[in-house]
């Protein structure tokens, strides 16, 4: 790519299309967290834009590649999703396919969901709306005959999450291999609807108003399980990283799952053993993948890949049957 994405480039591109008139004075501050992407949020008179461009490779200590294309499909997904739920998703504002950059609108006044739960702050009671907006998402693309043709490239969400998720768990943990490879093979089969591909609570801005999606760019059509389980593998996470909050976690995840049966149909991801198993498989992901869990500390690293490994082998005793 000849672009680069910077905080000092930044204003420039904006006002090549259009997003800022030239000579305005504006504020610009790169957002922290940005493992896959380049994310600079700019700010001025009439100005609230987001400006997110993708990384060949993911900053991380493994080497891991992936294709900066995904940035179109982000901006595709987030388009769709913003028609099926107003008001939930960022507007995509432009969209630069030569340097794989996209603008969207920047969402103030809200805090990051994972990161509330951090604090102490877990917000329960938004678990059945994340679990009806997914829903909605994944029934409506599977009755939409276009939706294959329009997110066909699966090759983010190989780079992105099979490979250094499910194949490194295997390669790392081979004797967990033979539970998690049927689970891996079932994510690729022929797709149904509309994926996401990180949805989660650290993806998702809460606040006084309606909750607000982030991060479209693992979209593809695909399996609904995967959503599914890697929204649930969250909250199990956050249970064993902060005991604390370890009931308001198991509330939650049981009001997405409720909210989402009541959205897409009972079984529309699969049996709950397979929704377990799978959530099993990403829980052992954040321990022993390429992307560890970044609020974990060696203890409950530990823990988790123990509780892990529990349900993989176990998934028809529940989601939480870990739990005293």
């Amino acid at each position: 790519m000849d672009f680069e994405l910077t905080t000092a480039s930044v204003s420039a591109w904006l006002q090549e299309h259009g997003l800022v008139p030239h000579g305005a004075s504006v504020e610009v501050e790169e957002l922290p967290g940005g493992v896959s992407a380049t994310v600079v949020a700019v700010r001025g008179p009439g100005v609230g834009v987001v400006v997110k461009q993708a990384l060949p490779r993911l900053r991380v200590a493994d080497e891991w590649l992936a294709k900066p294309e995904r940035a179109e499909t982000e901006a595709e997904a987030m388009r769709l999703c913003g028609e099926l739920t107003p008001g939930v998703v960022p507007r995509v504002l432009a969209v630069d396919p030569a340097h794989h950059v996209l603008a969207m609108e920047l969402v103030e006044g809200a805090a990051n969901w994972q990161a509330e739960v951090g604090e102490g702050r877990p917000h329960p009671e938004v678990g059945a709306w994340a679990g009806s907006v997914l829903g909605r998402w994944h029934v409506v693309t599977a009755a939409d005959a276009t939706v294959p043709g329009r997110f066909p490239d699966v090759e983010a969400f190989e780079q992105l999450r099979l490979r250094p998720f499910h194949e490194t768990v295997m390669e790392r943990q081979p004797a967990l291999a033979p539970a998690v490879a049927p689970y891996l093979a079932e994510l690729r089969r022929a797709p149904r609807c509309l994926v996401h591909g990180d949805y989660a609570m650290k993806n998702i801005l809460v606040g006084d108003g309606v909750p607000v999606v982030l991060d479209f760019e693992v979209a593809h059509a695909g399996n609904p399980v995967f959503d599914v389980a890697f929204f649930l593998s969250f909250p199990v996470l956050s249970a064993i990283r902060w005991p604390g909050v370890a009931d308001a976690m198991q509330a939650l995840a049981d009001g997405f799952l409720a909210a989402y049966e009541a959205a897409a149909g009972a079984g529309f991801a699969g049996e709950a053993a397979s929704v377990t198993g799978h959530t099993a498989c990403l829980v052992l992901s954040r321990t022993d993948g390429k992307s560890p869990a970044l609020f974990f500390d060696p203890p409950s690293r530990e823990r988790a890949r123990a509780v892990g490994a529990h349900l993989l082998a176990h998934p028809d005793r529940g989601l939480w049957s870990w739990r005293p």
